[in-house]
């Protein structure tokens, strides 16, 4: 099959990452701007239009012949529109944008839209941890909790486009609250933000602003970072047993910046989930770091554009 290129766009809450990847997976061209969250819907439609023409025409000169552009962004997306339908709490302008109708108008190439998270693992289950698997759910934990999952090397979305949201799994009835306007959800126990924020309860006289930083003291002998990591555990690990007893998946990938602890975190977290999950539920499920850190969503956002040009071109005969 011969190589195909598109653009891929991450559409993050502090940065806008993208590039011009294959079909295999490379990124040929890479490129981060700053957002400009707070924007009127308009103008972050302007900057992503332009984002891509510049990027179209380094193509030009790099006589790279571009077949789409693919975009996640935070949200819950309308695949069929490319409409970001409702609102997401980091923009807040972004409601009801038509991202794919007014970029496709300006810009005459075919653009796929997706939800941030789906995108990082589509990204990772063709190019990265899930590569070879069928059934696969991918976890990030960062800032909040992202979800992906694959079932039958198809991305699930859910009946309207909204599901996946692992993040906003029940831990705690009683619990904390959580910014979706719910109580106890996993991203409030079991996210990067969380850890931080346990730890700097525990420890008020010498804060951590980092998940690397409450690792560093641990391995060092701070005895409150070892207590707050031990919780920590638990929590992902409740989270993560009750999605292998729903979707018994040949492989959990867990990115975000947390996973940047690396296998002696990945190992613990493993030995608990399985601890808590249904014997007959984890038996040969794999429970991996995720290997292509922030490169995810701009390769998963361009192959998704590309097998979405592909499928119509099938369909159409």
């Amino acid at each position: 099959m011969i190589e195909q290129h598109a653009i891929g766009i991450d559409i993050g809450g502090t940065s806008i990452k993208y590039g011009i990847c294959s079909s295999e997976g490379k990124i040929i061209i890479w490129n981060s701007d700053p957002t400009q969250a707070d924007a009127p819907r308009e103008e972050i439609l302007e900057h992503l239009v332009s984002i891509c023409r510049r990027t179209i025409e380094e193509a030009k000169s790099r006589a790279i012949t571009l077949t789409a552009i693919g975009i996640g962004t935070p949200g819950c997306v309308d695949i069929r529109r490319g409409y970001l339908m409702g609102s997401t709490p980091n923009f807040a302008h972004w409601r009801d944008a038509p991202v794919g109708e007014h970029m496709e108008g300006a810009l005459e190439l075919p653009v796929f839209v997706d939800n941030d998270a789906n995108m990082m693992a589509y990204g990772e289950f063709k190019f990265g941890a899930g590569r070879g698997k069928g059934d696969v759910v991918c976890i990030t934990l960062g800032t909040g909790i992202g979800g992906g999952i694959i079932i039958n090397h198809e991305l699930y979305r859910g009946s309207f486009y909204s599901g996946s949201e692992l993040g906003h799994m029940t831990i705690d009835f009683r619990g904390r609250k959580c910014n979706c306007g719910g109580t106890g959800c996993f991203e409030r126990y079991g996210s990067a933000t969380a850890l931080i924020q346990d730890y700097n309860e525990a420890a008020p006289e010498s804060p951590a602003d980092s998940t690397i930083e409450i690792f560093k003291r641990m391995k060092n002998g701070d005895v409150k970072a070892g207590a707050v990591i031990d919780l920590y555990i638990k929590y992902v690990a409740a989270g993560l047993a009750s999605i292998v007893n729903i979707f018994n998946p040949e492989r959990v990938i867990i990115g975000g910046g947390v996973s940047e602890a690396g296998e002696p975190l990945i190992s613990r977290i493993r030995s608990e989930t399985a601890s808590r999950a249904m014997e007959s539920s984890i038996k040969n499920v794999e429970i991996v770091g995720a290997k292509l850190g922030n490169r995810a969503g701009i390769l998963g956002a361009a192959a998704s554009a590309l097998d979405e040009v592909q499928r119509k071109r099938i369909s159409s005969g």
